[in-house]
């Protein structure tokens, strides 16, 4: 991958219930590294997203990161590799 592509693969998207947990779980299954903000959701159904899609990741030999409170990266072992995901998740984690 070129410099910074690997940004380019993040989606970003803010939680606000559990109805988008299937569309989320297959943007997993698909590769996709999901940045999700929980903020404005519910904290029983925020669990129940963060249950279900950390199990989606093991699946998919993949790692959460907590960047701040209620917010997650998911990607795949693979992409955790990368210099730039690396660096983005350092200056994100603060």
């Amino acid at each position: 991958m070129k410099n910074n592509d690997i940004i380019s693969k993040i989606t970003f998207f803010k939680v606000e219930d559990d109805t988008q947990t299937f569309k989320l779980a297959n943007k997993l299954l698909n590769g996709d590294i999901l940045c999700l903000d929980f903020n404005s959701c519910p904290v029983n159904q925020a669990e129940r997203v963060l249950d279900f899609l950390a199990g989606v990741n093991y699946a998919t030999d993949g790692y959460v990161s907590t960047l701040s409170k209620n917010i997650y990266l998911f990607a795949i072992k693979e992409d955790y590799k990368d210099p730039d995901l690396k660096k983005f998740i350092s200056d994100y984690s603060k």
